[in-house]
C-alpha cells in the first residue's frame, strides 16, 4: 500500500468542527455529492449552488469522516482510518456511498492550486459567496482539468442568490 497524498490545503481548508447537524441537509448533500460519483465515475465534475446553511460546516464534518473520528477516539480512530485506506487502495477509482469525503472551503487566490489539484478520494469543494468573475475562473480551471480526475470532484457554490444556469440545492 503506498502512502496517500494529504488533505489538499493550496486549494482548501477544512470545515468548522461542531455545531448543531441537520439530518435533511446531510441526506442531501450526501444524495448530490454520490450522485455519479460510483466505482466508475460518471460524473468527475459537477456544480450546484445553494443557500447558505448555518449547518453545512457539520454536514461536511459528517461526510468528511471528522466526525466519526471524533467520536471513536484515537486508536478505533486509526483503525478505522487504515481501513478506509486499504479499501481505497483496492476499491478503484470512484467513490462508495457512505464513506468519507475530502471536504473544505476554497482558499481564494492565485488559480495554480485548482488547475495542479487531482482529488485523493471524492471531494466536496465549497465556495462561500464566491465573487463571480473568480468563481467563473475557478470552475473554468477545474473543468480544463476534469477528464484527469481518477476521483470525482463537487463544487458547491454557497450564496444567497441562485447562479444563472446552475442547479439549486
Amino acid at each position: 500500500m503506498h502512502l496517500p497524498r494529504r488533505f489538499d490545503d493550496a486549494l482548501m481548508h477544512p470545515p468548522e468542527a461542531g455545531g448543531a447537524g441537520d439530518a435533511s441537509l446531510l441526506a442531501s448533500l450526501r444524495t448530490w455529492c454520490e450522485g455519479g460519483a460510483s466505482s466508475v465515475p460518471a460524473e468527475p465534475l459537477r456544480i450546484a449552488s445553494m443557500a447558505p446553511h448555518a449547518g453545512l460546516d457539520a454536514a461536511a464534518c459528517v461526510l468528511d469522516g471528522s466526525d466519526e473520528l471524533a467520536r471513536l477516539g484515537r486508536w478505533r480512530g486509526l483503525l478505522w482510518r487504515l481501513q478506509i485506506l486499504w479499501r481505497e487502495q483496492g476499491a478503484g477509482p470512484g467513490a462508495h456511498p457512505g464513506d468519507p469525503w475530502d471536504c473544505g472551503w476554497w482558499r481564494q487566490g492565485p488559480l495554480g492550486p485548482a488547475a495542479a489539484f487531482r482529488p485523493r478520494r471524492p471531494t466536496l469543494l465549497m465556495l462561500r459567496e464566491p465573487e463571480p468573475g473568480a468563481a467563473a475562473a475557478l470552475m473554468d480551471t477545474l473543468r480544463a482539468s476534469s477528464a484527469a480526475y481518477a476521483r470525482p470532484l463537487r463544487v458547491l457554490v454557497v450564496s444567497a442568490a441562485p447562479w444563472a444556469g446552475m442547479e439549486r440545492l
